[in-house]
């Protein structure tokens, strides 16, 4: 069940006539050796812990180890909630979010590094700012966590997600 680009995973789901998201779950199950539900579970979980650390800096700032970090989320969300926003509101909500995880990372909280710690942010950014505008449900998020793990293991493996190696933009894929 293996795929090498994108047209090798498109045609795999054509063949099967499966969704992205079902394909990689299918991986999961197989090269993770667990049941269905633990796969689900765990991705499930991924989620929660993005909704946390997207969510909790802007409740409550916290300070980077150094301080040179903190409370820009908080700021963005209040920017966001006078209606001043020039950039419409899920990009808005996707940036803040986004920050907040940054925050959230730079003071030695719990984040998911998708793909890379340095690009933590972008994931749930875009996701939870697509849940709150468009009422997606937790389990299409999931299902979208799945689609983007197709995204990130095609970066992965056929180029690099590391800052070390291709600069800071690789981190994002």
């Amino acid at each position: 069940m293996d795929f090498k680009n994108a047209k090798e995973l498109l045609e795999l789901c054509q063949k099967q006539n499966l969704p992205i998201s079902r394909i990689m779950l299918n991986r999961e199950i197989t090269e993770g050796e667990m049941p269905e539900e633990e796969a689900l579970s765990r991705m499930a979980r991924a989620l929660e812990i993005m909704k946390e650390s997207a969510r909790t800096p802007i409740k409550t700032p916290v300070r980077s180890m150094g301080g040179l970090i903190g409370g820009e989320a908080g700021k963005l969300a209040a920017h966001q909630a006078a209606s001043r926003n020039i950039l419409g509101e899920v990009l808005e909500k996707a940036i803040t979010c986004a920050v907040a995880v940054l925050e959230t990372n730079a003071s030695m909280g719990l984040i998911v590094a998708a793909p890379t710690a340095g690009s933590a942010g972008v994931v749930p950014g875009m996701l939870l700012s697509l849940q709150e505008c468009h009422h997606f449900s937790d389990e299409d998020l999931v299902k979208a966590l799945f689609n983007a793990g197709a995204i990130g293991y095609l970066a992965m493996r056929n180029a690099t997600v590391a800052g070390a190696v291709g600069g800071c933009q690789a981190e994002v894929g």
